[in-house]
């Protein structure tokens, strides 16, 4: 059993009954490594889905139908984007099928949001974004305790930003981002707090390899701004603007900004093919940490365990999933409808685009998984 934020998850010991999704291909395969059809350009939808399908605690949240008792019906997607995203998740993983089509769940997000309707290829950043902020507000539903006492402005942002109800998701995949902007001749710092859940980093420029450390000591590192109105001065001074993390989720997304605007190219979209070298296991988090986060507790470090990988350009590009299954502890391959073992050394690559990391251990023994 493991317990996020109060929210427990145990592995139940056979699966719910659950809706069967069209296009079904009567193959075992094995649990969770059911493979997704291509519906016209929606390689970027099933790369997303199939990293959060090897998120064994958002898993075990679906299969075990904990989710149903926290569903949302008053906000903007009624509940049916988590519905959806349960149902598919149930049949991933009860090891009968080769393949299915996600046709519900496609049909479902293309309602909410237009740019998911057609069979143009889109931005699994973007998709990810969005859905992560659906789901949330579909399981929005957790009480949070009334605080008495005065509590400072990263809890009050966090309570603002949540509106005293939670979800599971946000136990997950949000944390906080502490932002200073500190003048540069009284040392006056102005502090604001934003939650987040995802990280965008920029790739070094000018560099055919680079290092995550690198990405991330460019996002964590400050820049200096001009023409800050100063509240001490009472005028415009220059000013150092730097980002630090106030909160940790224990899922954390980092996505590498690899498209950008050639200003050259009459602002055409290209990408950026630089080769990341990325940590499969121990990423300290530490240096990015603000103060008073850090001496609340001794930092985590994280463990990779799925890639959304974009391979081409603009013009012509494929998505693909590399996840490290918790149930066979071993990395795997998912391209659409084709499900494949993948060796350790070659989940880092060039076409990394999306990296997701975790501190969770896992939630149970591989032999005593009972999906």
């Amino acid at each position: 059993m493991v317990s996020v934020a109060g929210v427990k998850f145990q592995r139940p010991t056979a699966l719910p009954t659950c809706r069967i999704y069209s296009s079904l291909f009567p193959l075992r395969r094995g649990k969770g490594l059911t493979g997704l059809k291509n519906l016209g350009n929606t390689c970027y939808m099933n790369s997303i889905l199939q990293c959060l399908s090897n998120t064994p605690q958002l898993t075990e949240y679906c299969i075990s139908d904990q989710y149903k008792n926290y569903i949302s019906r008053s906000n903007k997607t009624n509940g049916q984007v988590i519905e959806e995203v349960a149902a598919l998740i149930k049949v991933l993983w009860n090891g009968q099928y080769k393949c299915v089509a996600s046709r519900d769940l496609r049909y479902v997000v293309g309602q909410y949001q237009r740019i998911f309707r057609g069979v143009d290829q889109q931005d699994s950043h973007e998709f990810l974004t969005i859905l992560m902020d659906w789901l949330h507000s579909d399981l929005q539903t957790l009480d949070v305790p009334r605080i008495r006492e005065t509590i400072g402005a990263a809890e009050k942002a966090w309570l603002d930003f949540t509106k005293a109800k939670e979800s599971m998701i946000l136990h997950l995949f949000y944390g906080q981002m502490k932002s200073t902007v500190k003048c540069v001749a009284c040392h006056k710092e102005s502090a604001t707090y934003e939650c987040f859940s995802n990280l965008s980093l920029e790739l070094p420029p000018n560099a055919n390899e680079c290092q995550l450390s690198q990405c991330m000591d460019m996002y964590f590192s400050g820049e200096r701004i001009h023409g800050w109105n100063c509240p001490n001065c009472k005028t415009k001074r220059d000013a150092i603007k730097k980002l630090d993390i106030s909160k940790l989720p224990p899922v954390l997304v980092v996505h590498l900004k690899r498209f950008y605007a050639d200003t050259s190219n009459t602002g055409a979209y290209v990408k950026k093919q630089n080769y990341l070298n990325f940590p499969l296991q121990n990423l300290a988090m530490n240096p990015y940490i603000a103060r008073a986060e850090s001496r609340a507790g001794t930092p985590k470090t994280y463990q990779l365990y799925a890639v959304s990988n974009h391979y081409g350009s603009m013009e012509g590009g494929h998505y693909t999933a590399f996840c490290k299954s918790a149930h066979y502890r071993r990395w795997f391959k998912f391209d659409d409808q084709v499900v494949s073992y993948l060796e350790t050394p070659n989940v880092v690559s060039s076409a990394a685009y999306i990296l997701f990391y975790t501190w969770l251990p896992p939630a149970a023994p591989v032999n005593s998984v009972g999906l």
